[in-house]
């Protein structure tokens, strides 16, 4: 009689079984549609960090504000014991702190030639208003898309290796062949992407 080798979960959680996952990646990179997707499988609220820097009329949210924000989620969570994932960076405004509540954290790294064409096609068809916009009240011009130092399009450009060199350390440092605590996960193309999902998906079908 032959055992079947364990397959290693595409995802640790906690003791409990609870996912409390966060996406990191440059503009984009895929990240509303693979946490959209996780979150269809798991059956946990998304909360994208677009949507709760952004008010309407493209007025920011303070760091403050953020972090109360987020604050309040976590405990939330901690009150229903339910698990959650969030996605986006915004660094500079959070600090990095739900990093430190992850018990996974899926960085998106395509390769620039791929995604770069993607978020074109995105900015053109929120232009035209054919996809909501990346929070509510957040209408994108083609002055500030093309013609702006805020310009999302060169944000995406400038962007792409300063993010590599953000999560790399992070990433390799987190690889438990290094003695951390493999909560990072790097996927790249879009077909890595879509494999891992369908894979994550095939996992808990079968629990």
């Amino acid at each position: 009689m032959s055992i079947s080798p364990k397959v290693a979960p595409p995802l640790k959680g906690d003791s409990d079984g609870i996912y409390r996952i966060v996406v990191h990646g440059n503009s984009g990179t895929g990240k509303t549609t693979l946490s959209n997707s996780l979150g269809q499988i798991l059956g946990v609220p998304v909360f994208h960090l677009d949507e709760i820097h952004w008010r309407p009329n493209w007025v920011e949210a303070t760091s403050e504000e953020m972090k109360t924000e987020l604050t309040k989620l976590v405990e939330q969570a901690e009150v229903t014991r339910s698990g959650w994932i969030v996605d986006g960076n915004y660094e500079s405004k959070t600090g990095g702190m739900m990093d430190g509540y992850a018990t996974d954290i899926i960085w998106l790294d395509p390769p620039f030639w791929e995604y770069f064409p993607r978020s074109l096609w995105r900015t053109f068809r929120r232009l035209l208003r054919l996809d909501k916009p990346c929070a509510p009240g957040c209408q994108e011009t083609f002055k500030e898309c093309f013609f702006s130092s805020n310009s999302i399009i060169l944000w995406v450009i400038t962007n792409h290796r300063k993010a590599r060199r953000r999560y790399e350390p992070r990433w390799a440092a987190d690889q438990t062949s290094e003695g951390g605590s493999g909560r990072w996960k790097r996927l790249g193309d879009v077909g890595e992407q879509t494999r891992w999902i369908s894979e994550v998906s095939q996992y808990f079908k079968s629990l």
